[in-house]
């Protein structure tokens, strides 16, 4: 995917969804006193092996994401929210919905296996994606198959599976429709100011959860 493109092409701001009143779940059920991530400075990388962590949304991380995915674009900003936990780990539907698009984005750094959910609210939508998945996640999925709420439908992918990265899922939720199985989890200084508009807040779903 061009993140160049997927910006350029975009000709109006959309509006987030009224959420009151509704019920979310948890999409990884964590334990207490989980440590959170910060990614902002050159000692970052500290406690990436923990068994359970958080890396947090609007975050810039310069040093980490390395290589020309990333470099070549400048991107460093985080638009998602990353929840670290053991291979296999149960993954879980925020809402209803149902699977939009799920694929294996290959290149090196990449989100590995991903699905991309849609979530109907009145007469909006929003999308969420789950990087960084197993093999297993995928097998037998179809385009349109429903979930709900709480429903475990995808498990934390091994490093050979997920793009190289330790064991996590990146959930990032857009209020506009992918276009294809892909989102760009981070993105640079000059695209940060309509990412925002368009990758709201994953905790306005997860609840403060750092």
């Amino acid at each position: 995917m061009s993140v160049n493109s997927f910006f350029t092409e975009i000709s109006c701001n959309p509006k987030l969804p009224k959420l009151s009143g509704y019920s979310f779940s948890n999409i990884i059920d964590l334990p207490k006193n989980v440590l959170v991530h910060d990614f902002t400075n050159s000692n970052s990388i500290k406690g990436m092996h923990n068994p359970y962590s958080i890396g947090k949304y609007n975050e810039k991380r310069p040093n980490i994401y390395k290589g020309e995915l990333f470099e070549k674009t400048n991107r460093f900003i985080h638009m998602g929210i990353d929840i670290g936990a053991p291979i296999g780990t149960a993954v879980k539907s925020f809402f209803d919905g149902k699977i939009l698009s799920f694929k294996y984005n290959h290149l090196k750094l990449d989100y590995g296996y991903t699905i991309i959910t849609e979530h109907k609210f009145k007469d909006q939508s929003i999308y969420a994606l789950y990087g960084h998945l197993s093999k297993s996640s995928i097998t037998n999925k179809t385009l349109g198959q429903e979930i709900h709420t709480g429903e475990m439908f995808a498990q934390i992918g091994k490093e050979d599976e997920n793009g190289g990265w330790p064991p996590h899922v990146h959930f990032q939720l857009s209020l506009l429709k992918p276009k294809e199985c892909n989102l760009p989890g981070v993105v640079s200084e000059k695209d940060h100011d309509i990412a925002l508009k368009i990758f709201p807040d994953p905790r306005i779903v997860l609840g403060e959860i750092y």
